[in-house]
């Protein structure tokens, strides 16, 4: 029977090129030209010659993938970072203001009532330490729970305090709401929302509770903040500087 010889029939991966291997057409290496590494086909046969120089390829060579000049650097050593570009190379960079460092939250479930004329502590309240330094605080809280004096003077306000270190406590800010003059009203849930950009050192800690208290001498109060044990929630966003 007669054999023809066909030749290769397909390509041959022959690694890394090396300059004193003898190459023929459909032999495939790999090779760092300049820094940019490629994979070339050989053409003709070849020994000894380079397959590209300066980003030309050899007369026995051809580009079968070229490389980029830039590609994406090691990321070894970058844990944690995000690539980003200068629109004309990559690099690896720290992530910068507005990253959400934690979110502090704590809930209570602790029954407690205040009266006229006296102004109070809900028992919602959180204390932590920051992540970092300089970084603001976005605060979010939901008081449960109702205030049901006589008549139509329900008029009542929720007092956000901050206390630094367990130093004097500063009002932040307040809101007022309308309670209901019927005792037997079901309770309700009072939103708080404040942005704080307060001053402290590294290892101090940082205290925001609420306090509930009348409206004006006009108006009375009876609030009964998370009775059945319902809860009362806070959460705080650190976001860095």
């Amino acid at each position: 029977m007669a054999t023809v010889d066909l030749g290769k029939i397909k390509q041959v991966f022959r690694g890394t090129y090396n300059n004193a291997t003898a190459y023929v057409p459909d032999d495939l290496v790999v090779f760092t030209d300049t820094g940019i590494t490629s994979t070339y086909i050989c053409t003709t046969a070849s020994t000894g010659n380079n397959p590209s120089s300066g980003g030309t390829a050899h007369a026995n060579w051809a580009y079968l993938a070229k490389g980029v000049a830039d590609p994406i650097p090691s990321q070894s050593g970058n844990s944690g970072k995000f690539l980003k570009t200068d629109g004309s190379s990559l690099s690896f960079a720290e992530a910068g203001a507005g990253k959400l460092l934690k979110i502090h939250d704590a809930v209570t479930t602790t029954p407690t009532q205040v009266n006229t004329p006296s102004r109070g502590d809900t028992t919602l309240a959180i204390t932590f330490t920051p992540e970092a330094l300089g970084s603001t605080f976005f605060i979010h809280a939901y008081q449960h729970g109702r205030n049901s004096a006589s008549g139509d003077s329900t008029f009542f306000r929720l007092f956000l305090m901050r206390e630094i270190a367990g130093g004097t406590a500063s009002e932040l800010s307040s809101w007022i709401y309308l309670g209901s003059s019927d005792h037997t009203k079901d309770y309700d849930i009072w939103p708080i929302v404040y942005k704080d950009t307060p001053s402290y050192s590294a290892g101090q800690t940082i205290n925001y509770h609420m306090e509930v208290g009348f409206y004006t001498g006009n108006y009375s109060l009876n609030f009964k903040a998370q009775d059945n044990s319902t809860a009362s929630r806070i959460f705080v966003h650190e976001i860095g500087a």
